[in-house]
């Protein structure tokens, strides 16, 4: 992952859900609703969500080392979501992707991290982004890419 694709992911990732809180899933895979925040209200009419399709973890707190793929727990969609339910109206207080592989990581007011691992050679681990925005030139979305890799739309005022 390209430090300059990191830089940009971190940003729109910020700008999307700090300030945010969760609000509900939505039960087609995992599918995670945040609200909208103080920073983008004024631009973002439509639903921003993070899809995980991949392992992760609810942690009390920030680790001194996070959780490896192969020690992260394999959940089947219901344990899934009783731990994701347990977020539940929890305000998003800091969010980034760690350095050499896209893991999300999701600090809440509470001092709880919702970890999210990004390895995968098969498959996209998760994604982030806004569904039904009224300004339909407005793309914004983020995926964790195969190959420890990162994918970003968004539009280009922004970028700039």
């Amino acid at each position: 992952m390209e430090n300059s694709l990191k830089d940009l992911a971190d940003k729109t990732l910020k700008y999307l859900c700090v300030g945010s809180y969760i609000e509900g899933i939505n039960f087609y895979g995992l599918k995670i609703l945040f609200g909208e925040n103080e920073v983008n209200k004024a631009r973002i009419d439509g639903q921003i969500y993070l899809n995980i399709e991949g392992k992760f973890a609810v942690l009390p707190s920030l680790p001194e080392f996070f959780p490896t793929v192969e020690t992260l727990p394999e959940l089947d969609w219901i344990e899934s979501s009783k731990i994701i339910c347990e977020l539940r109206m929890k305000k998003v207080v800091d969010l980034w992707l760690s350095i050499d592989v896209p893991n999300l990581i999701i600090v809440f007011e509470s001092g709880e991290v919702l970890y999210v691992n990004g390895h995968n050679d098969k498959y996209e681990s998760w994604q982030l982004g806004v569904w039904g925005n009224t300004n339909k030139d407005e793309i914004w979305e983020i995926v964790c890419c195969p190959g420890d890799d990162i994918a970003i739309w968004a539009p280009d005022d922004f970028v700039g």
